[in-house]
């Protein structure tokens, strides 16, 4: 009788129960066409053994002798290797060859493909029986699962990559207790939130996923990194807990994610613990200490790690080859490059398991003190340097390094009020100011900040904490009520009046200066502003005063002067040129397009608008962002042009909306009732500013302009259609009214009117289409950056856009015509 095809350990319900990895698994069909041997590597519980299994049937049909698998988990030596190849193979030993000659005979004339799982306990010795097999075997391939790669000359090492996540959303409610939840339509998109459905229906036949339930849903798979066993672990406990106590329970998860003792799984996986303790057994000394020494970032970068986890044991020059070992032994990963510097994190898992051993040895508050030390050191000389002229380029490389590194900053905070070091969690925000305010961070910096002052005021330094009081006003600004606000600037201007800190003051009646312009104090605002002036320029931070200056152009502005408020925004567009700072002058030519419109030169502002929000887009400033195309929309609609309004109204409602700031969501809303109106839509507008006013209503921050459109609709409708119409998207989540907003109506068909661009603003926009940025651009042309943004501003204004992304298909489409 001729051998079974294989002996692959698949049941019947293996099929039905495996989801996901479809691309995965074509890809690796690719690659085992062309190479002899592919070996699957990743951490424990990442899945490779059933991916391989899944992979090792679809392609057994290429195979005419079929395949073979071997366990090798509980092989450790040579002999045992082969003894258990050779056993599945059924080589026959004799006394006058090894049993590596046997197995070679066994397989020299077979067309077959050789399975081998669980190689990392024996790493050498099945690398070299694998070299033997591949020079000896020519028709043989072979499949492997390790956890880390076995270093034979032709193998192509496949990390398995977690199952697909959904990205963490930016919540329009910051301070709501719940995640935010999963639309319905993604919930098929996301292998990981598939598993845990699947799994979880499997465990309690009437789960469900519900709009109640997604977020935290979604919240478990990424807590649990996309790791399948895991997911499947947590999904086992919907038995006895709703999904809302299993995320609460994550923090202990080691206790949380046990097996249920069916047996389905082998003892190394029945506990996320096991899983671990498995890899963990594997490493050396210096590899155990630097695993557990970082565990207290969230990422770094190999000079954070020489700094903070070298000593008593693991040497500074060690660092980098125990990062290659850690690497192939698939406990760390490489996690991004940011600006040419290579990021590693762990996974939250590993992390949480390197963290129990780290306290365990009593290394633990050293290892977070050189952390926080380190953070301080490098946060303080980077704010210093913002205050000197700085390339755009390098500004924007600092932006994004802090970007990649908010939750390190967020948890080293945390450690340190932990730990009563107070004032170093003040200097941690107070540095970060700058990031916090440019990168519209206000909701998330201001929790932070309200923590660490609340910790201890009275053992406080009086200059950090008049500095810190000072912040939390300038990030409240735009998300507390005015008395609040008021409340902190008055305090923050007092504490800083005690201690003499010039900073803190400036930035106080900076503040308060916003809030009288708010409030139509104009004389009140113009003393603040000038104070705050006067304040800031002793103290050398270019930041405050040219938020000052702002301040004062727009009550400028608002007193009917318009030639002082374009003297004082080109005086600070001069300043913002010197530092090379980008950002403030975009906020500047921001206004002077504001300006522009009101004076009826709707050329000049299209094109300042247009030049503002190509910086506005590249920083990621969302609130500028979202403010820049309310106003580019509105000029339109002043134009009568009021299709191409409808782009950056939608554009700035889409960033309104990512930001979590709603207020922002508001106005937009608001503005898209404008537009409903003018597209004689007017039911459509009252239930648009229906939406804005209970925004409004939620947040104390009433409009003139809620009023205005509502009396609008009501002169067009009538009052009894108004009313209803107002209240009928009043009970909707947030979500389905952003995408009603968004499902324009129907217009007919206008003639387009021809658009010409210059051969080199067309040579850009191609360049703009590939992704390439102002500086890779004034780069590939040897132009500057400057010239660059300025051919941007003008094909915006002739293709009547506002954003790089409506450049998407652009040439393409120019071709086809």
């Amino acid at each position: 009788m001729s051998p079974p095809r294989h002996n692959l350990p698949l049941s019947a319900g293996e099929f039905i129960r495996f989801v996901g990895r479809e691309r995965d698994i074509v890809d690796l069909g690719r690659l085992l066409g062309t190479a002899r041997m592919v070996t699957l590597t990743g951490t424990g519980g990442i899945g490779k053994t059933r991916l391989a299994l899944h992979l090792a049937e679809r392609v057994m049909r290429r195979f005419p002798d079929g395949v073979r698998f071997v366990d090798l988990s509980e092989a450790t030596t040579e002999d045992q290797v082969l003894r258990t190849v050779a056993g599945v193979l059924q080589a026959v030993e004799d006394d006058s060859r090894t049993t590596t000659d046997a197995v070679i005979t066994a397989l020299r004339t077979q067309s077959l493909l050789l399975f081998l799982d669980t190689c990392e306990h024996a790493v050498d010795p099945i690398g070299r029986l694998c070299r033997a097999v591949l020079r000896d075997c020519p028709r043989v391939r072979i499949l492997a699962t390790s956890r880390q790669p076995l270093h034979v000359p032709e193998e192509s090492i496949w990390r398995v990559p977690p199952l697909s996540l959904p990205a963490r959303p930016t919540p329009t409610d910051p301070y709501s207790a719940d995640p935010a939840p999963l639309p319905r339509r993604d919930a098929q998109r996301y292998e990981s939130v598939r598993l845990f459905v699947t799994r979880a229906h499997a465990a309690r036949s009437g789960f469900e996923m519900t709009r109640e339930n997604s977020g935290h849903i979604a919240e478990i798979c990424r807590l649990l990194d996309g790791m399948p066993l895991a997911i499947e672990l947590a999904a086992a406990r919907v038995r006895v807990l709703s999904v809302q106590q299993i995320l609460r329970r994550l923090d202990d998860r080691f206790q949380l994610l046990t097996s249920d003792g069916s047996g389905d799984l082998p003892p190394r996986q029945r506990t996320l613990r096991a899983v671990l303790e498995w890899s963990h057994d594997l490493l050396n000394e210096p590899e155990r200490a630097l695993l557990h020494r970082l565990s207290v970032f969230g990422t770094w970068y190999l000079e954070a790690a020489e700094d903070v986890c070298a000593g008593d044991g693991v040497d500074a020059a060690d660092i980098l080859p125990l990062h290659f070992s850690l690497l192939d032994k698939s406990l760390i990963m490489v996690d991004t490059e940011i600006e040419g510097t290579a990021h590693y994190r762990l996974t939250e898992t590993v992390r949480a398991y390197a963290a129990e051993h780290l306290a365990a040895e009593g290394g633990e508050d050293e290892r977070w003190s050189r952390y926080l030390d380190f953070c301080v050191t490098r946060l303080e000389a980077a704010a210093e340097g913002s205050r000197s002229p700085m390339g755009w380029s390098e500004r924007l490389a600092h932006f994004r390094l802090l970007d990649h590194h908010r939750e390190n900053h967020a948890r080293v905070v945390r450690w340190a009020l932990s730990r009563g070091r107070v004032d170093e969690a003040l200097r941690v925000c107070v540095a970060l100011r700058p990031y916090w305010l440019v990168r519209d961070q206000a909701a998330a910096g201001g929790r932070i900040l309200e923590s660490v002052l609340a910790t201890d005021p009275d053992g406080q330094s009086p200059q950090l904490r008049a500095r810190a009081l000072a912040l939390q006003a300038e990030l409240r600004l735009d998300l507390d009520v005015a008395p609040r606000v008021s409340a902190l600037a008055m305090c923050a201007l007092e504490a800083a009046r005690a201690c003499r800190e010039a900073g803190a003051a400036a930035s106080a009646l900076a503040t308060m200066a916003a809030l009288a312009l708010r409030t139509n104090a104009l004389d009140e605002g113009r003393r603040h502003a000038e104070r705050a002036l006067s304040w800031a320029e002793q103290d050398g931070d270019p930041l405050t005063e040219t938020t000052a200056l702002g301040v004062l152009a727009q009550l400028a502005r608002r007193r009917g002067e318009p030639d002082r408020a374009v003297e004082l925004l080109r005086y600070c567009i001069e300043l913002g040129e010197k530092l090379h700072d980008r950002w403030s002058v975009a906020r500047c030519l921001h206004v002077l397009g504001s300006i522009a419109a009101e004076q009826d030169e709707f050329e000049r502002a299209r094109d300042l608008f247009a030049e503002s929000l190509a910086v506005f887009e590249e920083l990621g400033a969302a609130p500028a962002t979202a403010h820049c195309s309310r106003e580019l929309g509105r000029l339109y609609l002043a134009q009568g042009l009021i299709l191409q309004a409808r782009e950056p109204l939608a554009s700035c409602l889409r960033v309104s909306f990512t930001s979590g700031q709603r207020i922002a969501v508001a106005r937009a809303l608001e503005a898209l009732g404008e537009l409903a109106l003018a597209e004689e839509e007017a039911e459509r507008a009252a239930a648009l500013t229906g939406v804005a006013a209970d925004l409004r209503t939620a947040l104390d921050r009433p409009s003139a302009e809620t009023v205005r459109l509502r009396t609008a609709v009501e002169g067009r409708v009538g009052p009894a259609r108004t009313a209803e119409a107002w209240n009928a998207w009043r009970s909707l989540p947030l979500e389905q009214v952003r995408d009603r907003a968004l499902a324009f109506p129907r217009s007919a068909d206008r003639p387009a009117e021809p658009v010409t661009l210059t051969p080199r603003e067309r040579e850009i926009a191609e360049l703009v289409e590939q992704g390439l940025s102002n500086r890779e651009i004034a780069e590939r042309l040897t132009i500057s950056q400057a010239t660059a943004a300025r051919h941007i501003a003008n094909i915006f204004r002739k293709l009547s856009i506002s954003s790089r992304t409506q450049l998407t298909g652009w040439a393409s489409a120019q071709d086809r015509t």
